[in-house]
């Protein structure tokens, strides 16, 4: 549950390459055993979640990072991260992030991602009013079929918010060059923004440093995306939290958010640990958050 509010936190950082510089845990740390000091002073759970709601729409991706990672693992990352910054650069290693920031930074950059997505744009046109309704008919079928994987409370939520997608996507132009080459010019002038320049640049930042470097990415994204019609704050504003149930270390949480104009929730397993809130099982993957 938390981990989808990261999802788009780290699309920030995707400018600095594909190489990890980053080897996050495979699975997230066994939860010791809760101090009943800690369970009694543990913060309300909807206060956490709705904390991180917050962060999202103040496009603190640091904040959101870590307030997303059990202190532990981010504990981890960092030391990852670290070693890892402390290696010598090769000249290899160099030329690829030059060339990878360049896409993203370079005077020309959306032409030249305008350039190859265009041909593509047009042969897909034609094809645009079957895809929108053979999608619109699988979500029908989501809604009204008992042999999906949708729970009976994922499918009601799904069915409440079917009107307004069918409007969004009656709506919107997906395949419109001017709306593509908005958002690409929003990205790109938020990649310079970031004032990364080179590898040592990035290298000589912490962890911390990185994500508060690439926060413009974050704001860049959320209005990337608004040109497609989400508007990604005012759903973080819609968020309700409702405690179902809470024990010692565990609890049972249901979010519910207004998506096209209409209310879509989903209830979430928490476990705490080291005395916050997350998802049970949480996991995540930090293996992208700086590719030097």
């Amino acid at each position: 549950m938390k981990t989808t509010l990261l999802s788009l936190g780290l699309l920030a950082v995707a400018v600095i390459g594909p190489s990890p510089l980053l080897a996050a845990p495979a699975a997230a740390p066994a939860a010791a055993p809760v101090p009943a000091a800690a369970r009694a002073n543990a913060p309300d759970p909807a206060v956490e979640i709705k904390h991180l709601a917050q962060l999202f729409r103040a496009g603190d991706l640091a904040g959101l990072a870590q307030g997303l990672t059990p202190r532990r693992q981010w504990e981890q990352a960092r030391l990852a991260y670290e070693m890892q910054r402390n290696k010598p650069t090769s000249e290899a290693e160099r030329a690829r992030f030059a060339e990878k920031l360049q896409q993203f930074t370079a005077p020309d950059a959306v032409d030249q991602m305008m350039a190859k997505l265009e041909p593509e744009m047009a042969r897909a046109r034609p094809q645009a009013a079957g895809m929108l309704l053979m999608g619109m008919g699988a979500l029908s079928v989501a809604v009204n079929s008992s042999d999906t994987q949708l729970t009976d409370a994922q499918r009601e939520a799904l069915r409440s918010a079917l009107p307004g997608i069918q409007r969004w996507v009656n709506s919107t132009d997906f395949f419109s060059t001017a709306s593509l080459r908005h958002a690409l010019t929003v990205l790109t002038d938020a990649a310079r923004r970031t004032g990364i320049t080179d590898i040592d640049q990035l290298k000589a930042l912490p962890l911390e440093g990185v994500l508060e470097q690439a926060s413009p990415m974050l704001a860049a994204a959320k209005e990337a995306v608004r040109t497609y019609g989400v508007d990604l704050d005012a759903i973080a504003d819609s968020l309700r939290v409702d405690v179902l149930e809470r024990g010692a270390d565990t609890a049972r949480v249901r979010t519910t958010i207004t998506v096209f104009g209409a209310p879509v929730w989903a209830e979430h397993d928490l476990v705490l640990i080291d005395g916050h809130w997350y998802g049970k099982g949480v996991h995540v993957d930090l293996d992208e958050v700086a590719g030097l």
